[in-house]
């Protein structure tokens, strides 16, 4: 076999496969020799039947296998040869037909990862680390005073501070009805301002079966671009209305037979706070991850497999038409789509080439601890990891492998990067 490498950038290649008259002949000569010993047709005794028979019979099926075969092992040599790690299945763009006493040749078009000299380095980012304020126990206590407040239905009262009522609603704009501005049967606490102020001023000064319109201008930096500023016509519901009748003191008095709970307020004060500490060191290290990863593909410059590119763009189309409700999508839209897909395909090559350079293995032991996590995270023993484990198949099982291994590499990318911590406005 003879082949020729042509390169068209690169992640793109080509290239020309050529079996000779002689390798195309002994192919089928084989193929054909070992039929005739073998097969069994009627009229002929096995191993006597003759080669034109077998030609007529089979010529068609044994010069697809030869071309099968050719393909095949032309492009496994070539990868081994050229040490290419192919992003796509090859495609193959022309070829001749098998025939007797003639060369067999073949041009595929195949796609392949990048080669980048990769290594880990000091990288200089930016970073604003979220920290520690005494108020976060504070909050945290007042969060779990609220979940043992009572309440009593009034079926006369009006609303006012502290009542909690049960609302249902849906929004309109000209007339039609706009997207996440419906809720039905929904608890709100008036004064815990949890709804966008116009809103919860509205609910005020009304009884249980109140039904009434109410115009809510949204906030010019609402979260939402296509409500920021707007004016929605709301229509409300009131279906339960509800005082407040004890809301509780945190004391060591109230703590106490409470299952599950300190049995101080100095110690649920410290417990609180341990907590809140270890939620805030996970999210400022995901928080460094994401910027290690973002630093390294900001400074390099490389060509990504155009399938994977298109894959994940799709993709991401696909699940914004499903979310908007579209059957297109805008240019604006369609362009950030687009910038965001080319950082993730980039970030996994980055993670992938490391992984190997590194030498990252994912042990049982790192499965097994993931797994573990998870079944807490559900609120499960961790002995239900074995059972997660099976749950999850081979797919997913090999996707949760994946994930551990690029955690790995960005545990090294972070530990290796230069952060400069700036405070936060």
């Amino acid at each position: 076999m003879d082949y020729k490498l042509n390169s068209i950038s690169s992640v793109e290649k080509e290239f020309e496969i050529t079996f000779s008259s002689n390798e195309v002949d002994e192919n089928l000569k084989s193929s054909f020799a070992h039929l005739s010993r073998t097969v069994s047709i009627k009229g002929f005794r096995k191993g006597k039947v003759p080669a034109n028979v077998i030609k007529q019979m089979y010529g068609k099926s044994i010069k697809d296998e030869a071309e099968n075969h050719f393909i095949s092992s032309a492009i496994q040599e070539t990868v081994a040869k050229e040490k290419l790690h192919f992003a796509a299945a090859p495609k193959i763009i022309e070829k001749s037909d098998i025939t007797e006493g003639a060369p067999f040749t073949c041009k595929d078009s195949v796609e392949i990862f990048p080669q980048i000299d990769i290594e880990l380095k000091p990288f200089e980012a930016e970073y604003t680390p979220l920290k520690f304020k005494d108020e976060m126990v504070e909050m945290e206590i007042e969060s779990m005073k609220k979940r043992f407040t009572e309440y009593k239905e009034d079926e006369e009262a009006v609303s006012a501070d502290k009542d909690r009522l049960t609302i249902s609603f849906g929004g309109k704009m000209d007339g039609n009805e706009v997207d996440g501005t419906k809720g039905s049967n929904v608890s709100v606490v008036l004064g815990e301002s949890k709804f966008v102020p116009d809103f919860e001023k509205a609910l005020y000064g009304h009884k249980k079966g109140d039904n009434f319109e109410a115009d809510v201008k949204f906030p010019e930096n609402y979260q939402s671009k296509d409500l920021a500023g707007k004016t929605v016509n709301f229509s409300i519901e009131i279906t339960k209305l509800e005082k407040m009748t004890k809301e509780p003191e945190m004391t060591d008095e109230f703590l106490a037979g409470k299952e599950g709970m300190p049995k101080t307020v100095e110690e649920l004060r410290s417990e609180l706070k341990k907590n809140i500490e270890s939620y805030i060191g996970n999210i400022n290290a995901d928080n460094r991850k994401y910027i290690a990863a973002e630093t390294y593909v900001k400074n390099l410059e490389f060509d990504v497999p155009p399938t994977i590119l298109k894959s994940e763009i799709e993709a991401r189309v696909n699940e914004y038409k499903g979310k908007n409700k579209a059957e297109t999508v805008e240019a604006e839209a369609l362009a950030k789509i687009e910038e965001e897909s080319k950082w993730v395909t980039k970030r996994y090559i980055i993670l992938h080439a490391l992984s190997e350079k590194l030498g990252i293995e994912v042990t049982e032991k790192d499965i097994t601890a993931s797994l573990e996590r998870d079944a807490m995270s559900y609120g499960l023993p961790v002995e239900y990891a074995a059972q997660l484990r099976q749950y999850l198949g081979e797919e997913r099982l090999n996707a949760k492998k994946m994930e551990i291994r690029e955690g790995k590499v960005l545990d090294k990318m972070a530990e290796k990067m230069i952060f400069i911590e700036k405070d936060a406005k």
